[in-house]
Order: C-alpha cells, then structure tokens, then sequence
C-alpha cells in the first residue's frame, strides 16, 4: 500500500499550525486545502456593561477586542491559550461548549457575560445559560464561509494513495462530505461523534474520533492512524 497522505481542510492559519504539530513524514506531501474561511463581521463590542466573555473558540479570540485583564471564559487549551496571550484573565471552563455551560451553571453569581462568538454556532451557549438564570448577550464577530475543495485536493482524494483527512467540526465535516470527489480511500478523524455523523453515508477506507476535542489529540490521533497504515 501506498504511505498515506494528509489533507488538511482547517481554516488558515489554524491549518499551518496544526501541520506544525506533526512529524515531518506526514508534513511531507501534505495538502492544505481550507474549507473554512474566517473573516470578521465588524461588528462593534462594547465590553462595559459586562463582568467578563466567553470564547468557544481560538477564532473568537483573533476578532475580539484586547482583553486588559478583563475575566473570559474559553473552551478548550488552544482557545484559553490564545486568550491569555491577547491580555484576557482567561480561564479553561471545558473542552467542549457543553461542558463549559456545566461549569458557568455551577457558579450563578457570574454575570452579565458576552459570548464572542462566529455566525455558526452548534450550541447556542447564550440562550442556554439565559434560560438557567444567567444573564449572557451574544455578539457574532466573524463568519465562517464555506469553500469549495481545491483542484490539488481533489487529485489527491481520487489518486492511489490512502489520504488522512482530520476534520474539526460538525459543519465542515458536512461540508467535506459533499464536496470531495473520491473517499474510498480516506481515513477520516472526526473531532467529536456529532461531526462523525456527518460522514456516515460516505464510502471511507476507514473512520475514527478522537479520544477529546483537542488539537493535541487530533495531532497524536493523526500520528496513530498514520503508523498503523505504514506498518508492513
């Protein structure tokens, strides 16, 4: 069998840094190929009237005024991280929106919080805070547009070899779905079963979910998968 290829459909620059990751055999060959463009709304942010934010992810944080020591409430280490070094008091509530909800509803003195969020949203944190008693405004400060597959992506998903595909939401796994040409010989690795769902209608080569939705455990996913399809 051919050694597999790695096509990364993230948006820049979250591609790169997550190619930076891996070891130089899978960075070797491999396709950048966005499915996701970020771009700001615009919208302006009056943090004033609020106690602190709450950043579901990294991309949030690159739209969002500079914290100056101003408490935000992040979902997994990459967005916390980013937070921190954009002058937020940031603190990790959870490695997914689901469980940074349980937390905030667990401390019912904090508030009002602003959620600084993109147009897409799975779950609508505000709404549901709001509807336990917290008092949570939403602001969108970025799009995710849809892109289409490029021409260099798709020779790769129709050539010989295996292609390792990571996918790191619900949205852009839909998205892949319908856009790639040829999966018979993908290996997907979905960030969460709501974004394996999106996948299950499509003839894979092979499928998996990484054991937490982090960027650390899709990388240490991806080398996994990739040692056991070069193994003789």
């Amino acid at each position: 069998m051919p050694q597999p290829r790695l096509l990364l459909t993230r948006p820049h620059p979250g591609a790169a840094q997550f190619l930076d990751r891996l070891s130089p055999a899978l960075r070797d060959g491999a396709v950048i190929s966005p499915l996701i463009e970020i771009a700001p709304t615009g919208v302006g942010v009056d943090l004033a009237p609020f106690a602190g934010v709450i950043f579901t992810s990294a991309n949030g944080v690159a739209h969002a005024p500079k914290g100056d020591g101003r408490p935000a409430f992040c979902v997994g280490p990459q967005t916390t991280a980013a937070a921190a070094k954009a002058g937020w008091q940031a603190q990790m509530a959870g490695l997914d929106a689901q469980a940074l909800i349980a937390t905030l509803l667990g401390q019912p003195q904090i508030g009002p919080l602003l959620h600084l969020a993109g147009r897409h949203r799975r779950a609508d944190v505000a709404a549901i805070l709001g509807a336990s008693g917290l008092t949570v405004d939403v602001a969108t400060v970025y799009e995710q547009n849809l892109l289409p597959l490029s021409s260099a992506a798709q020779t790769l998903l129709n050539g010989p070899s295996p292609v390792i595909v990571p996918l790191f939401s619900p949205r852009s796994a839909e998205h892949f779905a319908r856009e790639a040409s040829c999966t018979e010989r993908v290996i997907a690795l979905s960030i969460s079963p709501a974004a394996a769902q999106a996948l299950e209608a499509l003839p894979l080569y092979a499928h998996d979910v990484a054991a937490e939705p982090t960027g650390e455990a899709m990388a240490e996913a991806v080398e996994k998968l990739f040692r056991c399809t070069t193994l003789p």
